[in-house]
């Protein structure tokens, strides 16, 4: 993004990414990065959160790395804390941290993998918005980006039934957010992506084949996305973003 923009860079803001360790979350870690901020990264795997952090400190930004369950409230917390004590205050919050199961029927999917999903694609964001959405509030000044899916707009089998209520979770959490912190002018967005080429699609029961994830969204797509939201002067509020493949 162009630097000289002004009111659409991201040119020393905080930004702190859930899921951050590969596929949309990296990509949209290391696009922030470029556009000129410093970066908090969350997720569970510490040895990646560490590649991409060298990715983000070799483009000449900040980067922190803060290992975390984002389903455990105790280490959603710590993770928070860590981001603060490195960064400052934290601009723009993207709620990226997902992933389903291979069972995706009522009938198949169990008790434990249903929890599982809430814990990690709603809980989670529901979480890390209320531990920074306080002192967004308090200073006037803020951006979540909640990252749903085209689930929570026409569930289905396809998406799975664990992973449907989880995006349709997440679509009251970000309106409700809105209806408390936007007099306050704070604005939250959710982005519902159609089929993206990452490695939850090696999840489902049939994974589709190379040939069909080459027209799907790419991870530079939501990324790009999320860069329109966030750098939007604060007048601006994006609600909510549909994107799918073109084919």
């Amino acid at each position: 993004m162009d630097r000289t923009s002004g009111e659409r860079s991201l040119d020393g803001k905080s930004v702190l990414v859930t899921g951050a360790s590969s596929g949309l979350g990296q990509g949209i870690a290391i696009a922030c990065a470029a556009a000129g901020a410093n970066v908090a990264l969350v997720a569970r795997r510490e040895e990646r959160l560490r590649e991409v952090a060298s990715q983000i400190e070799a483009a000449g930004r900040r980067a922190v790395i803060c290992p975390a369950d984002v389903g455990n409230e105790a280490a959603v917390l710590a993770a928070v804390t860590r981001a603060r004590e490195a960064l400052g205050s934290i601009d723009v919050l993207v709620n990226n941290a997902g992933t389903n199961v291979k069972a995706r029927s009522v009938s198949e999917t169990s008790s434990d993998e249903w929890r599982k999903l809430l814990d990690v694609n709603l809980t989670s964001a529901f979480l890390f918005t209320k531990a920074l959405l306080p002192e967004m509030m308090a200073r006037e000044s803020g951006t979540i980006i909640n990252i749903s899916s085209m689930a929570a707009v026409h569930p289905s089998l396809l998406a799975g039934v664990a992973y449907s209520a989880s995006k349709l979770g997440m679509e009251a959490l970000t309106e409700v957010t809105n209806e408390e912190a936007n007099p306050h002018n704070v604005r939250a967005c959710s982005i519902c992506p159609g089929e993206v080429n990452t490695a939850i699609l090696d999840l489902r029961p049939s994974p589709p084949p190379p040939e069909k994830r080459q027209v799907m969204l790419q991870s530079e797509d939501l990324a790009a996305t999320v860069l329109l939201i966030a750098s939007l002067p604060s007048r601006a509020h994006i609600e909510k973003v549909l994107i799918k493949p073109t084919r």
